[in-house]
């Protein structure tokens, strides 16, 4: 017998978006799955669709929130009645390709906490760079949030831990910091892009950006400890998770380092060089991995 999935999905009055998410899920090659939709907040067209693919589909369950009590209770709620032997996540507005249960089934070892995957952009930037598989540890982690938005784990992992609901943002990278440290393993990022991922700078965000400011403090004063001497880094993220210009001054302390190319690209993003910085980042992407380059 095959292990099975759980796909927890939390969203918040984007019916649209959630039924385009729910049908890349339900139309996944590694059938063996459970997917459990939290709303968070009433939305008829949500319950709708709800109502409609749980009596189509016997793996779709659904809770419902009345009123929003923020993305991770509804993942916290979703995944304390999760049954698979592994879970995994999908946000509202995003899609799984249709192998990617599968891609992380085939590449899963014990010897890691979790895996996770890279992903192709959509909006803005429509191309990503295909780069190799690599090691995640929990010093590479405080540099940055190399994870992204999902992980691929066992269930019992992600149930010891869950998601912070006091955070008003970062809340997936504290998570996966601390799984990393209460396990005392490291985690892998697989290069297979296993999603299509919306950056599109005028989408709908559930997330303002007071509340990924506050939500950044707040980060850093529960893990200051990891931070000693190292503020500038956290500064560096934080400005890059809320999309804004990097001073020259922080640029300079990241020299030498791998963040220090990100800063640069996102300083000139940010300058009247913005169009002319987009059209080549994705033109160079397209050339390097049409030609399997690395990252």
């Amino acid at each position: 017998m095959s292990p099975s999935i759980s796909v927890y999905v939390p969203s918040h009055k984007r019916p649209d978006k959630l039924s385009t998410a729910l049908d890349s899920i339900l139309e996944q090659t590694y059938s063996d799955l459970e997917v459990i939709v939290v709303l968070d907040g009433r939305c008829q067209q949500s319950l709708k669709i709800l109502e409609e693919k749980s009596k189509k589909d016997h793996r779709v369950s659904y809770l419902l929130n009345e009123s929003p009590r923020g993305a991770c209770n509804a993942r916290n709620r979703a995944i304390e009645v999760a049954k698979g032997d592994f879970i995994t996540g999908l946000d509202d507005d995003d899609v799984m390709k249709s192998d990617c249960l599968e891609v992380y089934m085939k590449n899963w070892s014990d010897d890691f906490a979790f895996i996770c995957a890279s992903y192709d952009f959509t909006g803005e930037v429509a191309n990503n760079l295909t780069g190799k598989s690599f090691v995640i540890k929990e010093n590479d982690l405080i540099k940055m949030n190399y994870v992204g938005n999902q992980i691929f784990t066992r269930i019992e992992t992600l149930k010891a831990v869950m998601f912070d609901e006091t955070l008003k943002a970062w809340q997936d990278y504290d998570c996966w910091l601390r799984i990393l440290k209460i396990t005392g393993k490291s985690s892998l990022k697989l290069n297979n892009k296993l999603y299509f991922v919306d950056v599109d700078p005028n989408r709908e965000s559930i997330t303002t950006q007071s509340n990924a400011s506050k939500g950044a403090i707040q980060f850093l004063q529960k893990h200051a400890s990891l931070y000693d001497g190292k503020f500038h880094v956290w500064l560096f993220n934080d400005l890059a998770n809320r999309r804004q210009s990097i001073p020259f001054w922080l640029l300079l302390s990241l020299f030498g380092t791998s963040m220090f190319y990100r800063g640069l690209y996102l300083s000139l993003k940010h300058s009247f060089f913005h169009k002319y910085v987009i059209n080549c980042k994705n033109f160079f992407t397209t050339i390097v991995n049409a030609f399997g380059g690395r990252s």
